[in-house]
C-alpha cells in the first residue's frame, strides 16, 4: 500500500522536487502539498492517517516548531520531517526538542532527504541535530571505538587481513566489524563509508 505523505513549503519548486523524490520509494507514495500552515493543517486532517510530514521551517504564516505538534496530531500522530535553509545548531536543536523525527538542511543532498523520510517511515528514534544532515542512519547507530579504529585504517586502504593482524583480532571478527560499520553509516561499501565519515566529521 502507497505511503501517504503531506510536504509542506511555501516554494512551488521545491514542493514539486521533494514530491519526485518521495514519489521513488519503494512501495510508491500518495502525495498531498501545501504552500501555508492553514493548508498544512487542512490537509493533515482531511488525509489523516498519514505516514509522514515533509515540513518547511520557513513558512511565511507560521514558525515551523509551532506547526510539529498540531500535524501530528491531526495527522495520526504521523512523524515529521524538518526540511529547512536555516542550519543553525540553536534551530536544530530547537525543532529536535519540539518533537521533530528528523532534521534536514535544505543544502544536503537528495540522498540526505530519502533517508530522513526513510526513518521517519520506520519509526526510527529521533536522531541527534548535525548528523541528521549527513547521514541519518549514522546518527541511529553511532559506531563503536572498535569501529572507529577499523575505519580508520579503511581509510589508510589495508585490508582485513592486515587490520587483523594490526588489532590481534581474528579475520573474521574484523570483517564483523567492517559489516557492522557499513550499516552503521548505511553504505554498502568501504569507499561510501570513507566519504561518509569525512562528511559526518569521523574523518580528516
Amino acid at each position: 500500500m502507497p505511503y501517504k505523505i503531506l510536504i509542506i513549503d511555501d516554494h512551488a519548486l521545491v514542493r514539486e522536487g521533494l514530491a519526485m523524490l518521495v514519489s521513488a520509494l519503494p512501495g510508491g507514495a500518495s502525495i498531498y502539498m501545501a504552500g501555508t500552515a492553514t493548508e498544512a493543517l487542512e490537509q493533515a486532517e482531511y488525509h489523516t492517517p498519514l505516514d509522514a510530514v515533509l515540513l518547511d521551517c520557513g513558512l511565511p504564516d507560521a514558525d515551523g516548531g509551532s506547526l510539529i505538534h498540531a500535524l501530528s496530531q491531526r495527522a495520526g500522530r504521523a512523524p515529521v520531517v524538518l526540511v529547512s535553509a536555516d542550519e543553525s545548531d540553536a534551530t536544530i536543536q530547537r525543532m529536535m526538542k519540539l518533537g521533530a523525527a528528523a532534521f534536514v538542511p535544505k543544502s544536503k543532498t537528495s540522498s540526505d532527504v530519502i533517508n530522513a523520510i526513510k526513518l521517519a517511515l520506520t519509526g526510527g528514534a529521533p536522531a541527534s541535530a548535525r548528523q541528521v544532515g549527513a547521514d541519518i542512519l549514522a546518527a541511529l547507530n553511532p559506531l563503536t571505538a572498535r569501529q572507529l579504529d577499523v575505519l580508520l585504517m579503511l581509510e589508510k586502504g589495508m585490508t582485513n587481513r592486515d587490520i587483523a593482524l594490526q588489532l590481534g583480532l581474528a579475520e573474521k571478527t574484523v570483517k564483523n566489524h567492517v559489516t557492522a560499520l557499513l550499516n552503521g553509516l548505511g553504505v554498502i561499501n568501504r569507499l561510501q563509508a570513507i566519504r561518509r565519515a569525512r562528511d559526518l566529521g569521523l574523518l580528516k
